[in-house]
C-alpha cells in the first residue's frame, strides 16, 4: 500500500513520521484518558468525569502547540477547530439558555412535598438540573474535544498505527480481565459500585456497553491485522503482527457469547461475524501469502458458526420486554410534549414519574435503554440536527470519493455499529465507549486524508507552486542542488 507522498527522500519521510510537540502531547492524552475510561468504566464516577474536564481543557493547548511546532503550512486551524467543536458549544449554550425553564415545582400538602410538572414553552430551552448534571455535560463534551484533535493534528499514519496500537492492546487486556472475572464468578465489577445485577463484564457495570465497547474494537484489530497485509513489504501471516490483532479481534468478539442483554450480543456478534468475513475476503484474493487458502477457509466456518449463534440470541424471546418497551413509549411522550429543544440534559429520570406506567413506579429510570429515544427526549430535534450536520460536514468529504480506502472503511463499519446499536441500547452512555466511538471515527477521517493527499497539502487550500518567502517558514528551505559526498 502506498500513500501518494511514496516519492519522498529519507529525510521527509523522518520529517513526516517523526512525532511533533503537539503529536506527542495528543498522543500521551489520548492514552492516559482512556486507561481512565477503559479500566474506570462507571458510567456516573464524579471524579472520573472530572479528569475528562481536565484533560478537555488541555486541548486548547494541543492545538497551540501544533500551530508553533508543524513543520508544515495549515490553513484555517482555528475557524475548522470552532466549527466541528460547534456541537458541544451548542448542547452548552442550550443547557445554560434551559436554566430560565424548569416546568418541576413542589408543592406541600400537610407534612408531605408532591413534585408537579408544568406547561412549557416549546420555543425556549427547558432544564431539569440536578446536582450531577454540569459534571456529566462538561465531562461527556471534554471527551469529544480530545477526541477531536485526531482530525485536526496528526500528520502522519505512522502516529496511528502507533495510537491504535496501544488502544487495541488496552481494550484486549479488558477483555482479558472479563474472562478471569466470569471464571472466578466474581461478585460484582472493580473500581464501582455496580448496579447489583448480575450483568456487568470486566470494569463495567452493564455488559450492554462492554457489547458496544468490544465492538467498536473489534473492528480496529480486525482493520490492523488487514492493513499489515495489504503493506508492499509485507512479511507471510505466521511472521507478521497479524495473528496477534486477528486474537484481539476474537477475544473481544467472542466475549459477545458471555453478554446477558440479548440484542447488544446479538449485534456485537453479528459484528464480529462481519469482521471474520473481511479477513476471510482479504486473503482470499491474496495471492502473495502462502497460507492465504487456509486462513480463508478457518475465518468463513468461524464467521458462519457466530452469525448463526448471533441469529439465535436475535430471534429469543426477551425475558422482561414490557418494561423497555414501556420505557420506549415514555419516552416518545416526554418528545411529543417538547420536541423542538427537548426537556435538557439528564432530565428522563425526573420525568420519568409522570409518563411511565404504574407498575414501574417505584424504580429509579436513568436510561431509556435507547440513546436515540433519549437524545430527542432530552435535548430535541434542534439539539440532535447540529451535531448531526456538523458530522456530515466532517464525513462528507470522504463519501464523495466512494469510500476507496479500506482502512478508514473498516473502522466506520465499526462506528457504524455502535450506531445501530444506539437504537436499542444506551451505549453512548459510557464515557468508554463514547470516547472510543469518536476516537475511532475522527482516526478513521483523517487516516483517509492522510492516504489520499501528500503530507505537506492535507490541512492546505489550493497554493501557487512558489518559494515561500523565509520569514512564514517553520522549517529550513534549500533550493541549491545537493551535493553530498560519502565519508
Amino acid at each position: 500500500m502506498n500513500q501518494p507522498d511514496k516519492n519522498l527522500t529519507v529525510r521527509d519521510k523522518l520529517l513526516r513520521n517523526t512525532f511533533t510537540g503537539a503529536e506527542t502531547q495528543l498522543f500521551f492524552q489520548i492514552v492516559i484518558t482512556s486507561l481512565v475510561s477503559f479500566w474506570l468504566a462507571d458510567p456516573r464516577s464524579s471524579w472520573a468525569l472530572g479528569f475528562f474536564m481536565i484533560a478537555g481543557g488541555l486541548c486548547l493547548f494541543v492545538l497551540k502547540t501544533h500551530e508553533q511546532t508543524h513543520p508544515y503550512f495549515i490553513d484555517l486551524l482555528w475557524p475548522r477547530f470552532w466549527l466541528y467543536s460547534a456541537p458541544i458549544w451548542w448542547l452548552i449554550l442550550q443547557f445554560t439558555a434551559g436554566l430560565l425553564q424548569n416546568p418541576i415545582s413542589v408543592i406541600e400538602i400537610g407534612t408531605q412535598s408532591f413534585k408537579t410538572l408544568d406547561i412549557v414553552d416549546t420555543w425556549r430551552p427547558t432544564n431539569l438540573m440536578n446536582s450531577a448534571t454540569w459534571i456529566s455535560l462538561l465531562g461527556f463534551c471534554s471527551l469529544y474535544l480530545i477526541a477531536l484533535n485526531l482530525y485536526l493534528v496528526p500528520k502522519s499514519r505512522v502516529f496511528f498505527e502507533k495510537l491504535l496500537s496501544c488502544l487495541c492492546f488496552s481494550a484486549v487486556l479488558v477483555a482479558l480481565f472479563g474472562y478471569l472475572q466470569k471464571a472466578f464468578n466474581l461478585p460484582a465489577p472493580l473500581f464501582t459500585k455496580g448496579t447489583g445485577q448480575t450483568d456487568f463484564f470486566s470494569f463495567f457495570p452493564y455488559d450492554g456497553h462492554w457489547a458496544a465497547f468490544a465492538l467498536i474494537w473489534c473492528s480496529v484489530c480486525t482493520s490492523l491485522a488487514l492493513l499489515t497485509s495489504r503493506y508492499d513489504d509485507s512479511p507471510e501471516f505466521l511472521k507478521s503482527v497479524s495473528p496477534w490483532y486477528l486474537t484481539g479481534t476474537v477475544l473481544l468478539g467472542y466475549s459477545g457469547f458471555l453478554v446477558e442483554a440479548r440484542l447488544p450480543s446479538a449485534i456485537l456478534l453479528i459484528w464480529f461475524s462481519g469482521m471474520l468475513l473481511l479477513v476471510s475476503l482479504n486473503y482470499a484474493t491474496n495471492t502473495k501469502e502462502r497460507h492465504a487458502q487456509g486462513i480463508a477457509v478457518v475465518s468463513s466456518l468461524f464467521a458462519c458458526l457466530v452469525f448463526a449463534s448471533a441469529l439465535f440470541r436475535l430471534f429469543k424471546v426477551d425475558s422482561v420486554p414490557n418494561s423497555k418497551q414501556a420505557l420506549h413509549r415514555a419516552a416518545l411522550e416526554i418528545f411529543k410534549d417538547n420536541p423542538i429543544f427537548g426537556w435538557g440534559f439528564d432530565s428522563f429520570e425526573q420525568l420519568a414519574p409522570f409518563y411511565i406506567d404504574d407498575t414501574l413506579l417505584g424504580a429509579k429510570h436513568g436510561s431509556v435503554s435507547s440513546d436515540v429515544l433519549q437524545f430527542l427526549a432530552e435535548i430535541g430535534i434542534v439539539g440532535i440536527v447540529v451535531p448531526v450536520v456538523i458530522l456530515i460536514l466532517m464525513i462528507f468529504p470522504y463519501l464523495k470519493r466512494k469510500f476507496d480506502d479500506h482502512m478508514t472503511n473498516h473502522m466506520i463499519i465499526g462506528c457504524a455499529g455502535i450506531v445501530a446499536m444506539a437504537c436499542v441500547d444506551s451505549p453512548l452512555m459510557s464515557p468508554a465507549v463514547f470516547l472510543s466511538f469518536f476516537v475511532v471515527l475522527f482516526s478513521a477521517l483523517r487516516w483517509a486524508a492522510l492516504s489520499r493527499f501528500r503530507v505537506d497539502e492535507v490541512d492546505t487550500a489550493i497554493r501557487p507552486n512558489v518559494v515561500t518567502p523565509e520569514t512564514t517558514r517553520n522549517i529550513p528551505f534549500f533550493t541549491d542542488d545537493y551535493k553530498e559526498t560519502e565519508k
